[in-house]
C-alpha cells in the first residue's frame, strides 16, 4: 500500500476492514479456505484497498492492473457493501444522544416493551415506541446526510 499512494494509517485501515470481514464470514459459517489464512487474508486486504481506489477515483491506471490480478472469489461485492453500509450505520449511531443509543440497543436485542421501560425508569410503553421512533428517525436523517450514503 505504501508503494500506491497509501499511508501508514491507511494500511492500518485497510487491515482492520480486512479482519472485519473475514469475521463476518466466520461468523456466518461462510468461510472456506483454499490456501493458507496468510494468503487469504492479504488478497482480502488487496480487495479493499483496490476498493478504495476506486472510491478516491485516483490510481486508475494501477488499479487496473490490480484487478486482472486479484482474483478473491471468497468476498462478494455485497459484502464489501455490508460492511460500508455498517460503518456508516456505526458512525451515526454513535452521534446519537445517550438516551437513543441504549433505547435502540434494547429493541435490537428484542427487549419487550415493559423491560425497556422498566431499564429506562420511564412508566409508559407507549412513550418508549413514540422515543424509539423518533431515535430511529434521527438516526435515519444522519445516515441520509453523509456525503458517503449511497442510496441504491
Amino acid at each position: 500500500m505504501l508503494d500506491n499512494r497509501g499511508s501508514v494509517q491507511d494500511a492500518k485501515d485497510v487491515f482492520q476492514e480486512g479482519i472485519i470481514i473475514i469475521y463476518r464470514k466466520i461468523k456466518d459459517n461462510k468461510l472456506k479456505l483454499s490456501s493458507s489464512f496468510k494468503s487469504y487474508l492479504y488478497s482480502v486486504c488487496r480487495y479493499v484497498w483496490i476498493k478504495h481506489l476506486s472510491r478516491q477515483k485516483e490510481n486508475i491506471e494501477n488499479q487496473n492492473i490490480y484487478i486482472e490480478y486479484d482474483n478473491i472469489p471468497d468476498i462478494t461485492i455485497d459484502e464489501y457493501k455490508k460492511n460500508e453500509q455498517y460503518k456508516l450505520y456505526q458512525k451515526h449511531f454513535k452521534r446519537l444522544e445517550k438516551d437513543c443509543q441504549k433505547l435502540l440497543l434494547l429493541f435490537l436485542k428484542k427487549v419487550p416493551l415493559k423491560d425497556i421501560a422498566e431499564e429506562l425508569g420511564i412508566g409508559s410503553q407507549q412513550y418508549i415506541k413514540r422515543k424509539k421512533y423518533k431515535c430511529k428517525e434521527q438516526l435515519v436523517r444522519y445516515i441520509k446526510s453523509d456525503p458517503n450514503y449511497k442510496e441504491e
